[in-house]
């Protein structure tokens, strides 16, 4: 299944949390823990275990087809990296995990032999989320998959709550974040 367009009304979404990440296989367990405390701050945790495995999916293959999967990658591979946008919008009566990466290449379905060690990645997306799809982006594209929540999402108090940004544009990268990473690098080099 995919999609041309957002898969929600910004008129009815009521929790928007977002993070970047650097390309790289890091980024799995990363999306994991931001995820992971913002479901527990929305009171969605019910569906944590589902949500988790669909954006470790989602991540993933993000990473695989605009980032470094190198375990030690070379320092040319760094200097190249790229950033996975991850956000997680909270709908009356669902989440939609979106993903973004910087290629155009839409997602697609994989045909694997039951000996296949991968693969497997979007049937396990298609099999756990009420809908998903993709949507392409200023600079690349958005895979999304939307589940239910168990029970309904609590509402978004009316006063001083930030809304997120336009669907269909991509956070900004987090200067101060890149530094930061760049540093870390740096240092252990």
């Amino acid at each position: 299944m995919t999609c041309q367009e957002v898969p929600y009304q910004t008129r009815h979404v009521r929790f928007v949390d977002q993070l970047s990440f650097v390309a790289a296989q890091s980024a799995v367990p990363t999306s994991r823990h931001f995820l992971r405390f913002a479901l527990s701050k929305w009171q969605a945790t019910l569906i944590q275990d589902d949500v988790l495995l669909i954006a470790s999916e989602l991540v993933t293959n993000a990473i695989t087809v605009t980032g470094v999967v190198a375990a030690k990658p070379a320092w040319d591979e760094l200097e190249r990296l790229g950033l996975v946008h991850v956000r997680l919008v909270g709908l009356p009566d669902s989440v939609v995990v979106e993903v973004w990466d910087v290629s155009d290449e839409p997602p697609r379905l994989q045909r694997v032999g039951d000996d296949s060690e991968g693969g497997r990645g979007l049937v396990l997306v298609q099999e756990l989320a009420t809908r998903w799809g993709s949507y392409r982006t200023t600079g690349g594209k958005a895979v999304w998959a939307q589940l239910a929540a168990r029970p309904p999402l609590p509402q978004r108090p009316q006063s001083g709550e930030r809304q997120g940004s336009h669907p269909d544009t991509p956070p900004g990268p987090d200067a101060a974040l890149l530094r930061r990473v760049r540093a870390g690098l740096d240092a252990a080099w």
